[in-house]
């Protein structure tokens, strides 16, 4: 099973990006179930927060369409959904404290910890150096285009 992250669910929803054709594909196999995949629903408030601001997209949903679209992924029922617990805070600051991660990397420690508390070993993130100092997952990006 691989995790979701946050921007390959901004891209899919995001016509402008370069990426979207990849990122929808990518999507669309998760919600289809063609990819055992889920996301955090730390993931899904990102998502919100990425597609309602025209800081981070070029045309920015409406809270009510971007409420339809996280009501969606809630929903669906070949994508699962996976939560913190207190049990995740408490992983997340040990490995905060194993790695030295301060300030705003803890947000993607705390998303590492929820994968290694529900045995994801994989993330699809567009910023694979975000992750690459965890030795107990693996990032990929699959929006790479290659050769």
């Amino acid at each position: 099973m691989v995790l979701l992250d946050t921007n390959i669910l901004v891209y899919a929803a995001d016509v402008d990006s370069e990426v979207f054709v990849k990122a929808k594909e990518i999507r669309d196999k998760a919600v289809n179930g063609e990819l055992e995949a889920c996301v955090s629903l730390q993931n899904l408030a990102e998502f919100y927060s990425a597609v309602t601001s025209s800081k981070q997209v070029e045309k920015p949903l409406t809270p009510r369409e971007a409420k339809g679209e996280v009501i969606k992924y809630i929903l669906c029922p070949m994508l699962k959904k996976v939560d913190v617990k207190s049990s995740t805070i408490s992983l997340a600051m040990d490995l905060a404290e194993k790695y030295g991660i301060t300030k705003q990397n803890i947000y993607d420690t705390q998303l590492v910890a929820t994968m290694i508390e529900n045995n994801i070993t994989k993330i699809f993130t567009r910023n694979v150096g975000d992750f690459s100092i965890f030795t107990e997952i693996e990032s990929e990006n699959p929006l790479e285009v290659t050769a």
